[in-house]
């Protein structure tokens, strides 16, 4: 992980995702040990603990998950907390992270192509200045351009696009959309998401779509 946080700061990514679900049973020592050793990283860490029922590799409870995550953010300059989490450690691990001066991206990763309501709806749910994350399935090509239209009527910090095979144009035009920014993986066969694009592939189409 650290090695790969390196590279990714050589080849220009603009911040690092730390998955560290990806850990080997996750404690708060090793969490505080891993990023200690990223501090020569220079660009925004944004750490998360995902589940294994949304991408992840997190098979633990809630509450632990929770704890792991508050500790993390004593470190990181984002933690993503998903709201799939129990309603009240939600609640508690998203008050933690405030607390400790963090910025929460608060994430939704919805089974179903949603509509503008919906987003609209959930952050004003959530009644914050945060960086809002909905991601969703594209099950056909035109699912991008509902995503990507969705993300260019809604205000504040958003992060929008679909996920899986068919998603990966909406990835990479997400950032022109309005998004707060997008998801590469390091290099080919390295994703951490269906449909995640390498980050020189995203740089190169990227640079397509400016002309």
């Amino acid at each position: 992980m650290i090695s790969a946080a390196m590279e990714a700061q050589v080849k220009g990514a603009d911040l690092i995702e730390i998955r560290l679900d990806c850990l080997e049973r996750p404690t708060e020592e090793k969490i505080s040990g891993l990023f200690r050793r990223l501090e020569s990283i220079k660009i925004p860490k944004v750490a998360t603990i995902m589940p294994d029922s949304i991408f992840g590799h997190y098979q633990g409870n809630d509450k632990e998950r929770a704890r792991l995550l508050a500790e993390a953010s004593k470190f990181a300059e984002y933690v993503d907390i998903d709201k799939e989490m129990d309603p009240g450690l939600f609640e508690e691990c998203l008050g933690r992270i405030k607390s400790s001066g963090a910025q929460p991206v608060i994430s939704w990763h919805s089974q179903r192509l949603l509509k503008v309501k919906d987003m609209r709806d959930f952050i004003l749910a959530m009644n914050g200045n945060f960086v809002f994350k909905v991601v969703m399935p594209a099950t056909r090509f035109e699912d991008n351009l509902v995503a990507l239209g969705a993300s260019d009527s809604i205000t504040g910090r958003r992060i929008v696009f679909c996920y899986g095979p068919l998603g990966k144009i909406s990835r990479v035009l997400a950032p022109f959309f309005g998004s707060e920014w997008t998801y590469a993986s390091l290099k080919e066969g390295k994703e951490a998401a269906p449909g995640q694009v390498d980050l020189q592939t995203m740089r190169r189409t990227q640079e397509v779509f400016l002309g």
